[in-house]
């Protein structure tokens, strides 16, 4: 049985084990980091809002005692924030939310994929034993509870004059905004189920200026299809060489890019269906190398619409001054082996945070969990206490995410972390390794940092 066990509570998810071997800091290229996707719109406000309409009836402790729940009234307001952003006519999602009968027809699938915490598709534990982070696209027990006894109770409709307002939209950037867009439209490859593909891209950067990307709203061209976008900055002119090599390498616009920008670069920005524009926290900002292209990764999803094209865009917030430079750095298990025909095995490792300035203590603004499509669960700790820093008890491949955290978390100069990955492996037959392919594995967590 697995140690990483899996309870139905995650606020009693047991802490990991962590091993002892210790390897050094490794020369990660932030190509390591690999792609990560945020989930769906962020939600404007918390549950609170969401729910407080429903006083009488949000609590499992209360719903037999106020009226019936309804539709209009209870159901709409949690759908409509955490969950039509995806679930909308031409949407990625597989059928629309949006309506009360096309609600009601997905009661029972919607109570069952919530309780699950399947849906919305938020894989962190955000239920405060491992802290909480920004814009969760997290139900409460409330709603859960709410979700759960309208199905129970056949999903009546009830009066749509009893709605409340919907949530207000999200607010849209502002400041100096540039615009990076593919240069012709992309037919994704029609034999593969999901097209990883990278383009390299001029005008993030002013000519002859560093700057910071502290905000983004990416512009799908072709919502059907389009399953994620990450903007990658380039760390160097080296760099920057090699993208425009692979592109060369390869006929058409692009590279193959399965798991990450194959150069040294850094996550500048990162999207997945329904999201809104999003800024980074207050105060920092990723840095953009002057006259540097951006790598802009699709992940095209093909099964949703064969045959179709994109010509996506990305509007970057930028700034010259004022922010504190922010990185991602990586801990990670390097020397990973994993067995086959496994219902649970684990790659471990504890290491100081690879990448960064011995000595100096730090922030972490975000992390960003990463395995391939073995991968089940993941847990990152820190310090002699085992601090949980994240914990990912369902991860799912196609739903990676970047997780702001609502407060930023310190770090003791040269404090060990460790990361505990689950995978199952029982669909190969050879032993997998560590590596970008498709068939390789990787055990890794990006951090967003800033020294203190």
């Amino acid at each position: 049985m697995s140690r990483m066990s899996r309870l139905p509570r995650l606020s009693r998810l047991p802490r990991l084990p962590r091993l002892s071997r210790a390897i050094p800091r490794p020369p990660l290229a932030a190509a390591a980091l690999a792609s990560a996707c945020l989930a769906c719109s962020p939600a404007p406000a918390d549950d609170a809002g969401a729910t407080a309409t429903t006083t009488t009836t949000a609590t499992s402790d209360t719903l037999d005692e106020g009226p019936p729940i309804t539709y209009h009234r209870d159901v709409r307001p949690i759908l409509a924030r955490h969950c039509v952003a995806c679930h909308e006519p031409g949407g990625i999602a597989p059928f629309a939310l949006d309506t009360a009968s096309a609600a009601i027809d997905f009661a029972p699938l919607i109570a069952a994929t919530t309780a699950a915490r399947t849906m919305p598709p938020f894989g962190a534990d955000n239920s405060g034993d491992c802290h909480t982070f920004r814009d969760a696209r997290w139900l409460d027990d409330a709603s859960l509870a709410t979700l759960a006894a309208w199905a129970d109770a056949g999903a009546p409709e009830g009066d749509p004059a009893t709605a409340p307002a919907d949530p207000p939209p999200p607010p849209g950037l502002d400041g100096e905004i540039r615009r990076v867009s593919m240069s012709a439209p992309y037919t994704p490859a029609a034999d593969l189920e999901d097209d990883y593909r990278c383009f390299v891209i001029d005008g993030a950067a002013p000519a002859g200026l560093d700057t910071f990307v502290t905000g983004f709203d990416v512009q799908p061209g072709n919502p059907q299809i389009v399953h994620h976008v990450i903007v990658w900055a380039p760390r160097n002119a080296e760099a920057v060489a090699q993208a425009r090599a692979l592109d060369d390498a390869e006929p058409g616009d692009g590279y193959t890019c399965f798991g990450s920008a194959r150069v040294a670069a850094g996550v500048a920005a990162a999207w997945a269906p329904g999201g809104a524009p999003s800024r980074y926290p207050d105060g920092i900002g990723v840095p953009l190398l002057a006259d540097a292209p951006v790598i802009v990764q699709m992940h095209y999803n093909t099964l949703a619409g064969p045959g179709m094209q994109d010509q996506s865009a990305i509007d970057l917030r930028v700034v010259d001054h004022g922010v504190t430079p922010a990185r991602f750095a990586a801990i990670a298990d390097l020397l990973l082996e994993l067995p086959p025909g496994e219902a649970s095995t684990l790659a471990e490792n504890t290491a100081p945070l690879g990448g960064m300035n011995s000595g100096v203590p730090l922030k972490v603004h975000g992390v960003f969990p990463h395995m391939h499509t073995l991968g089940r669960e993941l847990e990152l700790t820190h310090g002699d206490d085992a601090s949980c820093l994240v914990r990912v008890p369902r991860y799912d491949f196609h739903w990676q995410l970047l997780y702001f955290y609502e407060e930023p978390v310190e770090i003791d100069a040269d404090a060990l972390l460790s990361i505990t990955c689950e995978y199952d492996t029982r669909s190969r037959t050879e032993t997998t390794r560590w590596g970008e392919g498709t068939m390789d594995e990787m055990c890794i967590a990006g951090l967003l940092v800033t020294e203190q």
